[in-house]
């Protein structure tokens, strides 16, 4: 059997069913999408759901973008501070909440890539990480 490694902390300070929408359309970014020219921009809003976060901590969400090339540079940093009352099944301290935010995307030339979403605590510690895969293309 293959050993598979564990995230640590497994339910607790995590980020879940990320969903990245185009504002204009309101289409769900796909895994392949369209720009008319290059190097381009969009705008693109992410809806995420957090798993038993800490009411009223200070976090922070960083959005990178990765591609084949080995390049990557940061798309979108944001805090995270939400009160209790927004919670819902709180217990033990911690909650689930949904949550969203916009972001630009300026991308050079026709690619797949990716984002990687990075969840950090007050501390500067790593607490959770996501993957969204994508290709931005031109035709039509």
């Amino acid at each position: 059997m293959t050993s598979i490694a564990m995230k640590p902390n497994p339910f607790k300070e995590k980020m879940t069913a990320i969903r990245i929408v185009k504002p204009d359309s309101g289409q769900q970014l796909g895994t392949i999408n369209n720009l008319d020219m290059y190097p381009g921009s969009t705008t693109l809003v992410a809806f995420l759901d957090f798993f038993n976060l800490k009411p009223e901590t200070n976090y922070t969400l960083s959005v990178f973008a990765f591609f084949p090339d080995g390049s990557s540079y940061p798309v979108h940093a944001t805090r995270v501070f939400i009160k209790k009352e927004d919670f819902t099944l709180l217990k033990d301290g911690y909650g689930k909440v949904t949550g969203n935010f916009d972001f630009n995307f300026t991308i050079q030339n026709p690619s797949d890539f990716y984002f990687l979403f990075v969840l950090i605590d007050e501390n500067g510690n790593e607490l959770d990480t996501a993957y969204s895969y994508h290709y931005f293309g031109k035709w039509g």
